[in-house]
């Protein structure tokens, strides 16, 4: 779980899209891990992008089935932008970062506000799940001591 959550975005990058540019997000990660001998790791990344959710007959055929990790790792996504938001936080950003018209280039499809809704509701179904799977509320998700020392090493780093 811990590679898929580090890994899951692994598409976006520049020297690996060119490799995957034919797969949405999320399974052209999955499937660059597996051409390099990861394929155990797809099944907890091929469901986390937020597009996904617009898609409520893939989204109840993942959510049935989906392990922990699968959920932990989408869940994480929706909940970690630049810092760990709320659901309502990292919505709010979410919007205010792709307006209607690039967030339906993105997600390949208009998302009129039921749609919009329907994710939602959907990310709050995988909190759900997820929080009382593991028996903690939302206000309880934290990130971990080490995680502010390693951010800080890593844009040192980077500089």
């Amino acid at each position: 779980m811990e590679a898929a959550a580090l890994l899951h975005d692994v598409d976006k990058l520049a020297a690996v899209r060119p490799a995957v540019a034919d797969l949405a997000h999320g399974s052209g990660s999955a499937e660059w891990l597996a051409l390099r001998g990861h394929p155990e790791l797809g099944e907890a990344i091929v469901g986390h992008p937020v597009s996904r959710l617009a898609d409520g007959s893939w989204f109840d055929g993942w959510f049935a089935r989906a392990s922990i990790e699968a959920l932990i790792v989408s869940y994480a996504d929706k909940r970690a932008g630049q810092k760990l938001e709320s659901m309502a936080e990292r919505f709010a950003s979410w919007e205010r970062r792709y307006p209607p018209a690039e967030r339906a280039a993105r997600a390949r499809g208009t998302w009129s506000p039921e749609t919009l809704a329907a994710v939602r509701r959907r990310a709050e179904s995988i909190e759900a799940r997820v929080c009382d799977l593991l028996r903690v509320a939302p206000t309880d998700v934290r990130r971990l001591e080490w995680t502010s020392r390693a951010f800080r090493f890593a844009r040192e780093g980077l500089t």
